[in-house]
């Protein structure tokens, strides 16, 4: 043993002698001269300077010479001003002792590493920070012991000026920290300033509670150390479920945190649910309701107590379903779970599951009180896509990512609402979530600073009916509304310390006036969805016609419903002159934009197209039209409808210059130019067009759109307390719903036209100079 360890001695002892000898060559045969670095320098400006003469050869006869000359300066220009301040951000670096010189840069980083903002936002977070805490810490320092005493007069200035410039920053900085935010500016509901007011809906008011008397318990596995409700003090006991199909990264470092925390793992998910009944034999319809992603140590399922003791009281079982096991944890070290979304539907199926054993079963509390008929699911953030994605389960025979999980659920599952949801977490397929012959519904707040995109309008769209039954599909935007006091567990702030800070929280509505809009609206779509015909069907066609109900803001409608016909979707093709059902032709003259797309929002696009048509008429007394010529068999189809339909939109787009088709139907650019596209600074007024209907003997008909509705200008809601901390758009383009009755159209001898008799629909842009719009499910309906 002696021998091996003195050789090995001796190895080590080698190898440093080694590395010595080497190190000692490097310092003497590898050191540059000021010159070896002068050189260096040289050649790299010759190397620029050679790319940039082989761009000047490539562009010659392209780029004329100004051109070229600016973008030298700035391609070269730029980078070297970059590099000179770099290095006089080194040279101050260096003034600074190195024993203290790391905090500094710890400062920086810590803005970058806690706060989530954009770039922009950070550095200038960063250098408030640093200078405030030099500046401020400097100053007391000469303040303290003999050093006041022992400065100079200009060094006591300057330590007063110091002192005062970091004690302002610090406070500053704290007050506009704890500064509630500006507010909004008030908009006009236009809405509101029509001819043709609707009148109120003579049925019940949704807000009030109901005639039952309402009882509550909790059900659950009955071991969870965390929460006695459905630990030791539950009321009824569930089975666990296994959920690992659904499930990835729970085996993880962080998932292996999670069971610790809850004693549960992913073949082990409990089924926990507080449940908001009434008294009586029933049976009673079900409403499940299930929460998103938050803090899961934070529970979410106790936050809509508020609804379901009110479905309680109207005769509906309700319940909150707690699924805080599978939300963002502070143990989620490297990365949470993956593709949850689905297990979260599912789970849902599995409690539904559940109370068709308690209904059944002749020796339980609910025996027999339960109508699986009728089920309405209601979900909140990520919760909201769930909702759709058990819809969407509840009907298949199979789990589409793994066939080995077999499904049997076929519940009637009548209705689907969202709350502010996400849209496209889940894609089984690479597709988006099939939502299919069931009415929804979904609600969305402007100071939603979770989800600043309207996602429910995407999922809305893409509801399809094929049954014969009726269904309608349903959204509401709210301006002032944010996304966590939906819900009373997270309340004021849709994001985390310290982020949440910087929220302009004064410009989000009165939590009292929220609530009450949710609960206007997702009673009266649960009624609905369980007891068609009830009378509150009207109100998504129209917020107004419940107005009395609901506080006073501004409102956006969509909707859409099974028995409408609609004859342009375009999403049928690219030809811009065919429309989906009983379209003969489509024609546009004198307009500046003509073209089918995507409909965009903050967070990238709608998924579903519409039509963009713009109108420019500064300089030309002939407006733009669009005209939809229908074929004149398919006028038998929409003889029992009453009333022209469509969703409609600023474009938020420049109405472009002015183009003019010519006989041939081919389109030419005019000589006109579009002199200024960019918003106006004053308060806009809604666009208005004027839409036209013709009989076979080509009589018009017509009527001015804002004497039945007035399309919104876009709202930009300020979320944060200053633009700085956001780079979204200012505002989205929000669909509104447009029902105008057929016997609204007047022709010039005062005449009526019938739906039988019309051969043509016009939009004609002829009230207002110049301006764009977006159109998308024009039809007609009942």
């Amino acid at each position: 043993m002696n021998r091996i360890r003195i050789y090995l001695n001796n190895l080590l002892g080698r190898i440093r002698y080694n590395l010595a000898l080497f190190r000692k060559w490097c310092l003497k045969e590898c050191v540059l001269t000021s010159k070896h670095w002068q050189w260096a320098a040289y050649g790299m400006l010759i190397s620029m300077a050679l790319f940039m003469l082989g761009m000047g050869i490539d562009f010659i006869g392209e780029l004329h010479p100004g051109i070229y000359l600016a973008a030298l300066v700035f391609l070269l220009g730029l980078p070297l001003l970059s590099g000179l301040g770099v290095r006089l951000g080194l040279k101050i670096l260096a003034l600074l002792p190195h024993r203290y010189n790391w905090i500094y840069f710890g400062a920086v980083f810590f803005i970058f590493f806690t706060f989530g903002f954009p770039t922009k936002a950070l550095i200038i977070l960063a250098l408030f920070l640093v200078c405030s805490g030099a500046f401020l810490g400097a100053g007391i320092y000469n303040l303290m012991g003999n050093r006041w005493i022992s400065l100079s007069q200009a060094r006591r200035i300057l330590t007063l000026g110091f002192l005062l410039i970091g004690a302002g920053l610090f406070a500053f900085g704290w007050v506009y920290l704890l500064y509630p935010g500006k507010g909004q500016e008030e908009i006009k509901a236009w809405s509101m300033e029509v001819k043709h007011l609707p009148e109120h809906l003579g049925v019940e008011d949704p807000t009030q509670s109901g005639s039952y008397k309402v009882d509550s318990l909790n059900y659950g596995w009955g071991k969870d150390r965390r929460r006695k409700e459905f630990g030791e003090g539950v009321d009824l006991i569930t089975p666990v479920v296994d959920g690992s199909n659904f499930l990835d990264g729970w085996e993880k470092f962080s998932g292996k945190l999670r069971t610790y925390y809850w004693k549960m793992g992913p073949d082990s998910l409990a089924l926990n649910g507080r449940v908001w009944y009434p008294e009586g034999e029933g049976p009673f319809p079900l409403v499940l309701m299930v929460h998103g992603n938050h803090l899961d140590r934070d529970f979410s399922d106790p936050g809509y107590g508020y609804l379901g003791r009110h479905f309680a009281s109207h005769g509906i079982i309700s319940v909150s379903v707690d699924e805080n096991f599978l939300n963002g944890a502070w143990t989620n070290f490297n990365k949470g779970l993956k593709t949850e979304n689905d297990c979260r539907a599912w789970l849902l199926l599995k409690h539904l599951e559940q109370w068709r054993e308690w209904n059944s079963n002749d020796s339980t509390f609910f025996s027999g009180k339960v109508d699986l008929e009728r089920v309405v699911l209601i979900g909140h953030s990520r919760g909201g896509e769930a909702v759709s994605i058990a819809s969407f389960f509840n009907g298949v025979p199979y789990y589409p990512d793994n066939s080995k999980e077999a499904f049997d659920f076929n519940f009637g599952i009548k209705g689907v609402a969202a709350i502010a949801p996400v849209d496209g977490q889940y894609s089984p397929g690479g597709l988006a979530t099939p939502v299919q012959d069931i009415n929804y519904f979904a609600i969305q707040g402007s100071m939603d600073a979770d989800l600043r995109s309207y996602d429910g309008l995407r999922q809305m769209r893409r509801v399809k009916f094929s049954d014969s039954c009726y269904h309608f599909a349903s959204g509401l935007y709210v301006h002032g509304a944010n996304h966590g006091q939906f819900n009373r567990s997270w309340g004021l702030f849709d994001i985390n310390y310290p982020n949440k800070l910087l929220l302009n929280r004064q410009g989000i509505i009165l939590v009292e006036d929220q609530e009450k809009v949710a609960l206007a609206y997702l009673t009266a779509f649960v009624k609905e969805s369980v007891d068609p015909g009830s009378g509150y069907l009207p109100l998504f066609r129209d917020y107004r016609q419940g107005r009395q109900w609901l506080p006073e803001l501004v409102y956006l409608n969509q909707f859409h419903e099974s028995s409408a016909t609609i004859v342009c979707e375009f999403d049928e093709d690219l030809d811009l002159t065919t429309g989906t059902l009983g379209v003969d032709s489509i024609k546009a003259e004198e307009l500046s934009l003509w073209k089918e797309g995507r409909i965009p929002k903050k967070w990238g696009n709608f998924r579903n197209n519409g039509v963009f048509l713009g109108w420019n008429n500064t300089k030309d007394s002939v407006p733009g039209t669009y005209r939809i010529l229908l074929d004149s068999s398919f006028t038998e189809k929409i003889s029992d409808h009453t009333h022209l339909s469509f969703l409609a939109a600023d474009a938020q787009t420049g109405a472009g210059k002015r183009n003019i088709v010519d006989s041939q139907e081919s389109i030419v650019d005019s000589d006109e130019d579009d002199e200024n596209d960019e918003d106006d600074e004053e308060e806009p007024e809604p666009m208005d067009f004027s839409i036209v209907l013709s009989d076979k003997d080509k009589v018009e008909y017509r009527v001015r759109v804002a004497d039945y509705q007035r399309l919104q200008p876009p709202i930009k809601p300020e979320v944060f307390k200053s633009r700085l901390f956001w780079e979204d758009p200012e505002s989205e383009v929000i669909l509104q719903y447009v029902s105008i009755p057929l016997e609204g159209f007047v022709s010039d001898s005062g005449n009526h036209i019938s739906a039988t008799d019309i051969r043509s629909l016009c939009f004609e842009f002829d009230l207002g100079e110049k301006g764009s719009v977006i159109l998308d499910q024009i039809g007609f309906s009942r």
